[in-house]
């Protein structure tokens, strides 16, 4: 459950982002992907405290917060790599490919 909630959560605000910034007028590329990647993580500290502060991290709905948001900022790094790689050649495995297979091994 968590990592589905992750990948949305990573998915939706980089959709949402990319779509407002081309309805307003925008290109898509790199406008659209700059603004897609910068709603994309979330901010675990501040859901660690929250849960915390709310007694409930122990809880299975808190742990699955928190795994949610980590996975959601590990997806919205690769997210940033592929950014940073589209101003010069971009190629899939080393951009995309080597960094999830780093995470997930590790």
């Amino acid at each position: 459950k968590a990592c589905c909630v992750a990948v949305l959560g990573t998915i939706l605000p980089f959709v949402t982002g990319a779509l407002l910034t081309v309805i307003y007028g925008r290109p898509l590329m790199p406008d659209g992907v700059s603004v897609g990647t910068a709603l994309a993580p979330t901010s675990v500290g501040i859901a660690l405290r929250l849960l915390g502060e709310a007694k409930v991290l122990q809880e299975d709905f808190g742990q699955a917060i928190i795994t949610a948001a980590f996975v959601d900022d590990i997806l919205s790094l690769v997210l940033f790599n592929v950014l940073f790689s589209l101003r010069g050649d971009f190629q899939f495995v080393p951009v995309v490919v080597f960094p999830i297979l780093g995470i997930v091994f590790m």
